[in-house]
């Protein structure tokens, strides 16, 4: 384990020692507010000094208001905050993440940070959202009650990141892809061929036995001719080196075809590793370089996928899968369809499991 690694992870067992103390607190809301501030503390220490961390409400142009936010992350060299008797008002643009601390959570506490976190995307938040629990009321999976509450769990989920100190951390990723990038110009025009029942080869083919066919051109007139000889000219250029040229299918560049792949992704162990994930997470989104290199240097636990969904450019998806125990298949993986008519396109993703 490296040197930072050992330093912040006693300063987990630390944090949990703390909670465990603030049990015997009985006024509900300063308990919560000491585990709030003690979970600050450590996050202070992972991120950029650019960054502030504060507690308060989340403002945009027009004057609407999040509900109180237990921690903030903001950056106010893009627009300050303001401060009205310790309350601070952050604009809603210099948001870099927004988290809910449960000290203990059950269903009722999700779906209450669900609709927080719903308000906050009402106003215009779009940076992560974070529900950290010091505890929970259940042994089984954290993130299939989430995916039972949260009814774009696999697109455009509410909650953005989960994670039970000793038990569990979970993050939803997307990443965007060209489909040219996986699939040359000559392949893609052969599963066009396939969705639309053309036969490009076949209309080449034709063309040119009837070019070779003496009785059919001498009952040609000379018009006729010509075109025809402009005619394949123009199919022969444009099957010729095919994977060098722009393809244009109904209007729609084949360069500019997009996807992207939606996966949570997560670790589940009873150990610090599971803070320490927390945190390396938050670290290398706001960091120019990798924290978590050295807060998971001898992470014993490799993350795993839990669930995967594909959506082609204009909104279709295909292929979701989720497994609470993780996906036992690379989802590197994947084949594809595609359909398209004059009014609309869709690709459809297929990934394959091993047996």
């Amino acid at each position: 384990m490296s040197i930072i690694s050992e330093k912040f992870s006693t300063k987990i067992s630390t944090l949990k020692t703390e909670f465990d103390g603030n049990k015997e607190v009985a006024h509900q809301g300063v308990k919560g507010g000491l585990n709030e501030s003690e979970l600050s503390d450590l996050i202070r220490e992972v991120i950029p000094k650019r960054y502030k961390l504060t507690k308060g409400v989340i403002e945009n142009s027009k004057g609407e208001q999040s509900n109180e936010t237990d921690i903030l992350i903001y950056d106010d060299e893009i627009l300050p905050s303001y401060m009205k008797n310790e309350l601070a008002f952050v604009p809603v643009e210099s948001v870099k993440y927004n988290f809910e601390v449960k000290s203990f959570l059950n269903a009722s506490e999700l779906k209450t940070t669900l609709a927080k976190f719903e308000r906050y995307r009402s106003v215009g938040g779009n940076s992560p959202t974070v529900l950290f629990s010091f505890s929970s009321d259940i042994d089984g999976s954290e993130i299939k009650r989430l995916k039972k509450y949260d009814k774009n769990f696999f697109t455009n989920p509410v909650i953005t990141v989960l994670c039970t100190s000793n038990k569990s951390y979970y993050y939803k990723s997307v990443s965007d892809h060209y489909l040219k990038d996986f699939l040359s110009n000559s392949e893609f025009l052969k599963l066009f061929q396939e969705a639309s029942d053309l036969d490009l080869d076949g209309a080449i083919g034709a063309m040119r036995e009837m070019m070779s066919n003496d009785q059919v051109l001498s009952q040609m007139s000379r018009s006729q001719f010509a075109l025809c000889i402009q005619s394949m000219i123009r199919m022969n250029d444009q099957s010729s080196d095919i994977d060098g040229k722009e393809i244009t299918v109904n209007g729609q560049k084949y360069s500019d075809i997009t996807f992207k792949i939606h996966k949570w992704v997560g670790v589940e162990v009873e150990s610090n590793e599971v803070e320490l994930s927390f945190l390396s997470g938050i670290s290398n989104t706001l960091s120019k370089g990798n924290f978590g290199q050295y807060l998971l240097h001898s992470a014993v636990k490799d993350p795993q996928v839990f669930a995967i969904c594909f959506e082609d450019m204009w909104g279709n998806l295909s292929s979701q899968d989720f497994d609470e125990n993780g996906l036992r298949y690379d989802c590197e993986r994947f084949s594809y369809s595609f359909e398209t008519s004059q009014e609309s396109s869709k690709l459809i993703f297929n990934v394959t499991a091993d047996s």
